[in-house]
């Protein structure tokens, strides 16, 4: 039951993150600051985020109800 539940919460997640990734708080019209490391908002925010979800896909690699893994 526990990788049924690991499983959703990974689903919710990537959801979450592409939703998120669409809203004016990753891609605001207009606003390149704040920078960090020469990069302007909108490219490192990007960025945030597609980390965040290689690491959900990879969670859910091991998580998926059909996984012979037992690793978690």
């Amino acid at each position: 039951m526990k990788r049924n539940y690991l499983w959703y919460l990974c689903i919710l997640a990537a959801l979450v993150l592409v939703v998120m990734t669409f809203t004016p708080l990753v891609t605001p019209a207009h606003k390149y600051k704040p920078e960090l490391f020469g990069l302007p908002y909108t490219l490192w925010t990007g960025m945030l985020v597609s980390i965040l979800l290689v690491m959900v896909t990879i969670a859910s690699a091991f998580t998926h109800p059909g996984s012979k893994r037992n690793d978690i």
